[in-house]
Order: C-alpha cells, then structure tokens, then sequence
C-alpha cells in the first residue's frame, strides 16, 4: 500500500482534474467520487489533500463513514510536521477529548448573544410599551448578565482560534475578534451610564437616557451581527 507524505497528501487536493484524497487515523482515502467533496471541499469547510483526523473527532458522524471509500494508502508523518512545546503536550489530551476542539466557545457564546441580542431589547420594549420600571430593570439585570458572560466568551473564542486555526488570521475572523470587544466596552458602558448617570423616573428628555437607549439598541444589533459572523464561520456559504 502506497505510503504517502503529507506533501504528496496535499497534492490530491481535489481540484483541477486532481484527485480529492483525505488522511484520518493514519489512512489514506480516495473520495473523489463523492458528491459531498465537489471541488476537494466538504460543507464548505473541510478540504481535500490533508489529515483530517483532528476534525472528524469532533464531526457529527465517525471514521466509519470513510469506509464507503477505497483506501489508497497509508500516512507518513514527518518529523518537521510534528507539533512541539506546549502545543504537542495538549495534543494527546485534545484527541482523547474532542469536544474541547470545537464545542466549549459555541457553547459558551451563546448565552450573551442570546441575552444581549434579545432577552436585553424584549425587556426594553415592554418596559416602552407599558412604562412599567419593572421591565426595565429586567433589562439592567440581563445587560449585567450578558457583560459578566462576554469575558469568558471571548477568552474560548480565542482559545478556539488557537487550538482549530493556530491563530491564522482572516478578514472574518479579524472582523469578529473586533466587534466582540466593542460588545464588550458597549455592553459596560450602557451599564454604567444607567447605573450612575441616568435619574428615576427613566425620562426622554435626558440626555442620558438618550444615551443609554441609543447604546442598549446598538448593542443588541451588534451582539447579533457578531452570532452571525460566528455562523459563517461554522457554516460557511460563499
């Protein structure tokens, strides 16, 4: 059985005429003849011509499914391609445990775009729609939630971009790296100015409780533009 570098792995990439071949657990296999890898790409995530060990660990189906395929060959591993320091000592702890791969930041995020970008305007409109303080003091407390929860969200995001992207840069990811920490200083702000800057009774006529409406609005659209960078980046479209 041919044995295969990871150069020659990356030659088969699936494009061009080129074959569309995958490494997982140390096999080589042959999907070319898949519909699902048009192009060397799968769910417009995953490309042909590299070990996608890693990947399928943490996939919504198992290895088995390679089985549908011929296998071609097996993987060499070469000695350049092997990860040292920190890095290869969490390797062995990531392929035992992949759901730290890929699960702890989604899961985590969305608890504050869920709160900012509607639990936080709900209460906000009912306190509008029927001047109740209740209502609005609803929305403090969810604004305070969201903001507590923003730290450790980012801090996963990060390490997610760490451990699935080495912290390869994109237009995508650059852009909603940004916006999470406007969120941050925005979701801060709006709870500052209500907490110590806007009287009761809530009134239009202050300029601070314009201030503090404006932001809670722009916070709430933002929070839901960064799930939805998050999205193109889990399921990517273009």
């Amino acid at each position: 059985m041919k044995v295969y570098s990871p150069a020659d792995l990356a030659e088969n990439h699936g494009k061009d005429g080129n074959r569309a071949l995958v490494a997982v657990d140390g096999g080589v296999y042959d999907v070319s003849t898949s519909a699902r890898w048009a192009g060397g790409i799968h769910m417009k995530r995953h490309e042909a011509g590299a070990d996608l060990s890693a990947e399928i660990r943490s996939a919504p189906h198992g290895g088995d499914v390679l089985q549908r395929f011929p296998k071609v060959g097996v993987i060499r591993k070469d000695q350049a391609g092997q990860r040292t320091g920190f890095r290869a000592g969490i390797e062995p702890f990531l392929a035992r445990h992949p759901f730290f791969r890929r699960h702890p930041h989604p899961a985590i995020v969305h608890v504050p775009i869920g709160i900012l970008c509607a639990a936080v305007p709900v209460s906000g409109l009912l306190a509008m729609a029927s001047g109740s303080p209740k209502y609005e003091w609803s929305l403090v407390f969810s604004l305070a939630i969201g903001l507590a929860a923003l730290p450790a969200a980012i801090t996963t995001g990060y390490l997610t971009w760490w451990i699935n992207y080495e912290f390869a840069d994109s237009p995508l990811i650059r852009m909603k790296r940004r916006l999470a920490w406007l969120c941050l200083i925005m979701a801060a702000t709006a709870l500052l100015v209500r907490v110590l800057m806007v009287k009761e009774p809530l009134s239009i006529g202050d300029p601070f409780t314009v201030i503090y409406g404006v932001n809670v609005a722009a916070l709430a659209a933002l929070a839901g533009y960064v799930g939805f960078l998050g999205g193109r980046l889990t399921f990517p479209y273009e």
